[in-house]
This record gives C-alpha cells, sequence and structure tokens, in this order.
C-alpha cells in the first residue's frame, strides 16, 4: 500500500463516548492519520465536516438525532470528495448495500482490529472500497436486490479472474496485480475487464459487493 504523502484527517462520528475516545487513541499511533475531531451526533458532525475538512469520516449507523445512512447523503453534498467508512456494533444486515449506494467506500464492524482499521482508512483515502470480511451484506428489506445480485453471483469465473478478484477486493489497482501476479497490465486490464462483463457490472465496487456478497462465485 503506498503511503500518502500528507496525513489523512479523520472525523470520528458516534455517540458512545468510550468507543469514539478510545478509536481516536487508536488513530493517534498512526502516523499517517490525524483525528480533526469527534461528533456524537449529525448535527456536529455536519458542523464539523464543514469546519475541519476531513478527507475520511468514520461513521456510525445509530446517532441520536438520525440515521448514519442518511447523513451520507448531507456529508455529499457538503463536500463530495470526503470518503466515508461505516462503523457498526449490531448486525449490519440491511445496511451494507443501501450505504454503499449512498456513496459510503468501507463498512467496519466495531470489533474490528487495530490493523484493519487503519488500513481501511487508508485504503478508501485512495478511493479503493473496504469491507469487514463475513459481512452479512444481502438487504433483506430489498428482496429483489438480492435476487438480481444472486443471478449475477451464478456465473463463473476462471481460476485467474478469481486471482484478480482476491487482488482488487485487497484494493490494489491494475499495476499493482500485474507486478503481484508477475503478468502485464494489459492482460489485467483484459481480465477485469471479463470479470465485470460476468458479473454484469460496471464498477469495481460492486464487483467487490457481490464477490464478498457470496463468498466468491464459482469458477472454473
Amino acid at each position: 500500500m503506498s503511503i500518502p504523502c500528507e496525513r489523512v484527517r479523520v472525523l470520528v462520528v458516534d455517540d458512545h463516548t468510550l468507543f469514539a475516545e478510545g478509536t481516536v487513541s487508536l488513530l493517534t499511533t498512526e502516523p499517517q492519520i490525524s483525528v480533526v475531531g469527534i461528533a456524537n451526533t449529525g448535527a456536529k458532525c455536519m458542523e464539523l465536516v464543514a469546519s475541519t475538512s476531513p478527507d475520511v469520516v468514520l461513521l456510525d449507523i445509530n446517532l441520536p438525532d438520525t440515521s448514519g445512512t442518511d447523513l451520507i447523503d448531507k456529508i455529499k453534498q457538503v463536500d463530495p470528495k470526503v470518503k466515508i467508512v461505516m462503523l457498526t456494533g449490531l448486525n449490519p444486515r440491511g445496511y451494507v448495500n443501501v450505504s454503499l449506494s449512498k456513496g459510503a467506500l468501507g463498512f467496519l464492524l466495531k470489533d474490528c482490529s487495530a490493523k484493519e482499521m487503519t488500513q481501511s482508512i487508508l485504503r478508501v483515502y485512495k478511493g479503493d472500497p473496504c469491507l469487514s470480511p463475513n459481512l452479512e451484506t444481502i438487504d433483506e428489506a430489498d428482496p429483489n436486490e438480492s435476487s438480481l445480485l444472486s443471478e449475477k453471483s451464478n456465473c463463473s469465473l476462471t481460476q485467474r479472474e478469481a486471482e484478480i478478484m482476491d487482488l482488487i477486493y485487497q484494493g490494489l489497482h491494475n499495476r499493482e496485480i500485474a507486478g503481484e501476479l508477475g503478468i502485464k497490465v494489459r492482460t489485467v486490464d483484459f481480465h477485469v475487464g471479463k470479470i465485470l462483463l460476468k458479473l454484469g457490472v460496471s464498477s469495481r465496487l460492486e464487483a467487490v459487493l457481490i464477490w464478498v456478497n457470496y463468498k466468491r462465485p464459482q469458477f472454473k
């Protein structure tokens, strides 16, 4: 993972004081990250987004005055460049898909490791999606979406495509994937195009979502 030239500015949004303060203590030990503030309500979050211009917002799903998923749109209206990582200590079923559809790039469980949290922040800062492993990402409230993803995942990927999909999930770009696998960048470009076509999606984020939802489409 490449190191940002400047420290990544992070805003922590959570109404649980101990968790928020613990998160700040954790992040301040990472030299590539700078915490610009803590917000315990949606209103305070919007105030700090406007006044501190964070690069990444760690956003709890449940806040006293609003839902974190509803806050995504408001944050993006203030600054479309802000990257958002959702946080939850509860079963995230029904929240992941809607969060990603609104523009969040990451979704973490609060019991994630310190390494997972810091790496996730650095990854989404670069514009790469990042989801905690084993998330239950199918939205029970939207059976049509579930069915659509299921149909897409029934297609088969080759062994090489599966290897590339694993590396995409890890946040690697095509040039990095080429170096990892010892193949040409244009070969990776070709395989990525085939993967998106097979999964019936138009972006790497959508492909990652299917990969996580179904623990890898079958490959041959």
